[in-house]
């Protein structure tokens, strides 16, 4: 009688996909933090990325299709994460977006007045509102990162800090918190981020 060989099957790695509006700060940024920890692309395959419509209807449409397309796959909802980052800054169909991403099951991690609210938060505590992303780097630079440009790599220089960011993230959303129960939406908040629920996702591989 033949003998079965017994082969290991492998499991099925999971699927990471974050879309960024910008292809360089946070794009630099989630790829840094995802690949911190080695053991990571054991488990997951990752792809950070600005795809080609990147406002914010584009970003939400765009993991919608990546959605489409991991499903087809055959991968399976529990071990499929996509994150739509955008920000607010000088944007139009923000609603929309929003509803696209609720109702296909998209996650959202958004900024305002932009993303370098989210790095402003890895220096300090602080509910300053800015009216524009210009007004938002000068205080970064003049404040607490004299070297910080836009659409760089800064993840060595802020890597650090990223768990006090988590904190002060957290502590933003206990400030907003009445504003939402009383029916104010997100996106007509200022200064307003979630990117720390996508961070703590990452650190919590």
């Amino acid at each position: 009688m033949r003998k079965t060989r017994n082969t290991k099957i492998r499991k099925p790695k999971k699927i990471i996909r974050i879309l960024c509006e910008g292809d360089k700060s946070e794009t630099n940024y989630f790829v840094g933090l995802f690949s911190s920890n080695p053991q990571n692309r054991q488990q997951y395959i990752f792809r950070a990325y600005k795809p080609k419509d990147n406002s914010p209807k584009g970003i939400v449409n765009a993991a919608k299709e990546e959605k489409r397309r991991a499903i087809e796959d055959k991968i399976s909802p529990k071990d499929l994460f996509i994150w739509a980052v955008f920000d607010k800054d000088k944007h139009e169909n923000i609603p929309e977006a929003y509803d696209i991403a609720r109702a296909n099951g998209i996650n959202i991690a958004f900024s305002s007045i932009c993303f370098e609210f989210w790095i402003l938060l890895h220096y300090t505590k602080t509910m300053r509102a800015f009216r524009n992303c210009e007004e938002l780097i000068r205080y970064i630079k003049n404040s607490h990162h004299p070297g910080y440009e836009k659409c760089s790599d800064h993840f060595q220089q802020l890597k650090t800090r990223i768990e006090n960011a988590v904190k002060n993230g957290e502590w933003i959303q206990k400030q907003v918190r009445v504003d939402l129960e009383r029916g104010k939406r997100i996106y007509d908040l200022n200064p307003y981020t979630n990117v720390h629920e996508l961070v703590s996702f990452l650190l919590n591989l």
